[in-house]
């Protein structure tokens, strides 16, 4: 008896054990896998506490992220690539800017039935600002998750020690020229004033002075006119104050800036928190918006934008929940914490215990807060050529700013070569 009581619990423990595999087996089976490719990767944190934190409230699913490529441009390349060979993931963060060359090859999912089916899409949860910064035209084509602006980034010891004990920069270009033409005569080792010249930079340039990449109908090339001037030559004085010797790309001058090798750096607001991680109290960091000439005067704003891609109803159904979930309060505090990018829904800000408190300890955040009274959309090319534009972009200012060509001729070259690739 007492052997067959021995081998009956064994018998019994094995049913338990092997059930047990069965049943996780089984919850297994039933969790879905969501494809979700995201950049810039500088941001690889963000991406995967969103990740961790959508699952946690969705154990059904399991987000397998895709966070390989550097930067907007560079994933903008790959989803074109992908739809080549019908493989595109079925959620991606994509610039804002790109948008419309993307929903102009139907690769993005309109959101606008989602939106107007979901009972707990309400104007007290999600801001209108979420739908209106994915918008193209009539149709709502992403959601957005985070919004930058070019804003001024100074080593606060540097520029006090120059000013006597002023830590503030000058609300004006020739000031800021001015405070970065001494730091670098006092210190050899340190370039006074640097600027990213990316497209995005550019636009904030030409804004600045209260001009526009093209007129209201997308008929002309405005940047040729008086502000496009005033922000090529602006360029240009950076250039002579320097950076012409020590040219860099963008992430060698993010570096240099942390290592306190650059004093005053024009770069995306999105960087203050991997900038002030990296400089970990070795020096104390200061912003402030860029200098603003003028009643229309303005700043772009860039940013990322969530996307859906599948066409598969039921991964739809799942891709809007995350999607949902990144631009909903928890997920908009995730991504205003770890980057320096503003929530795009205003609704994060606004709740009692949500960022009011994390933005008053953080008075840095207030060159981008400040900056939204002046913003306006990063503008996108009409057409299939809009990135091939923003690259020659980059490149020609890059040239001016090298002082391998003056402003204007720059600039009329530019608009040349512009012209042919928009639209005809």
């Amino acid at each position: 008896m007492r052997v067959l009581k021995i081998v009956g619990l064994r018998c019994s423990l094995a049913a338990i054990v092997l059930g047990a595999a069965l049943m996780a087996d089984i919850a297994h089976a039933h969790v879905a896998v969501l494809h979700v490719s995201a950049a810039p990767s500088i941001f690889t944190k963000t991406f995967r506490a969103l990740a961790s934190a959508f699952e946690r409230e969705n154990p059904d699913v399991r987000i397998d992220l895709d966070v390989s490529q550097f930067d907007q441009p560079a994933i903008m390349r790959q989803t074109l690539r992908m739809a080549i060979f019908g493989d595109l993931p079925d959620v991606s963060f994509q610039g804002s800017n790109y948008l419309r060359l993307l929903a102009d090859r139907n690769l993005l999912i309109p959101l606008d039935r989602f939106i107007k089916a979901d009972p707990a899409w309400t104007s007290e949860l999600y801001s209108s600002s979420v739908s209106s910064s994915g918008r193209i035209g009539k149709m709502t084509y992403g959601l957005g998750t985070g919004m930058s602006f070019p804003i001024v980034f100074y080593n606060k010891s540097l520029v006090s020690k120059i000013q006597e004990g002023a830590a503030s920069l000058p609300d004006n270009w020739d000031g800021v020229l001015d405070v970065a033409a001494r730091i670098q005569s006092e210190n050899s080792q340190v370039l006074g004033i640097f600027s990213v010249y990316n497209s995005f930079m550019f636009q904030g340039m030409v804004g600045c002075f209260g001009g526009s990449m093209m007129n209201s109908d997308d008929s002309r090339i405005a940047f040729t006119e008086d502000a496009g001037q005033k922000a090529m030559e602006l360029l240009r004085r950076i250039g002579l104050a320097g950076q012409a010797k020590v040219d860099m790309t963008k992430s060698q001058s993010r570096q240099a800036f942390t290592g306190a090798r650059i004093a005053i750096l024009l770069d995306s607001s999105s960087s203050l928190a991997s900038f002030e991680n990296e400089v970990a109290g070795r020096f104390e960091i200061g912003t402030a918006p860029l200098p603003m000439t003028g009643r229309d005067a303005s700043v772009p704003t860039a940013g990322i934008t969530v996307v859906m891609h599948t066409t598969d109803p039921a991964r739809q159904a799942l891709a809007w929940r995350f999607m949902k979930f990144v631009a909903g309060v928890e997920g908009q505090t995730v991504v205003a914490t770890t980057t320096g990018y503003v929530p795009a829904n205003e609704a994060a800000i606004a709740q009692p215990g949500s960022l009011a408190a994390y933005y008053a300890a953080h008075p840095n955040m207030q060159a981008a807060l400040r900056s939204i009274a002046r913003s306006r959309g990063w503008y996108a090319f009409p057409g299939e050529n809009a990135g091939q534009i923003d690259m020659m972009i980059e490149d020609r200012v890059g040239e001016v700013m090298r002082l391998r060509q003056l402003p204007v001729p720059a600039l009329d070259r530019l608009a040349k070569d512009i012209t042919a690739l928009l639209p005809k």
